[in-house]
């Protein structure tokens, strides 16, 4: 598996874990919010997003635009009635 695709695995998988710990309240809520950090990370590397700052990307991922894309996705999840 190449390095960026496992780390927005884990990125979208960190991200999700948080918002259930903050916003879940059924199990079944969990997988959504899964995959709306995944599809919020996907965009953002996708898009190909960059901040005007000079900062590191491992294995080519900017991890500032893609978690600010999982999360924006989150957000919008979290407000969803499941």
């Amino acid at each position: 598996m190449p390095p960026a695709t496992l780390l927005l695995f884990l990125i979208a998988t960190a991200s999700a874990a948080l918002a259930h710990l903050l916003w879940g309240r059924r199990w079944i809520q969990l997988p959504i919010f899964w995959m709306a950090a995944l599809a919020g990370c996907l965009i953002a590397y996708a898009l190909g997003l960059r901040a005007p700052l000079e900062l590191p990307t491992p294995a080519g991922v900017p991890v500032l635009e893609v978690v600010l894309g999982a999360w924006i996705l989150l957000i919008v999840a979290s407000r969803l009635r499941v």
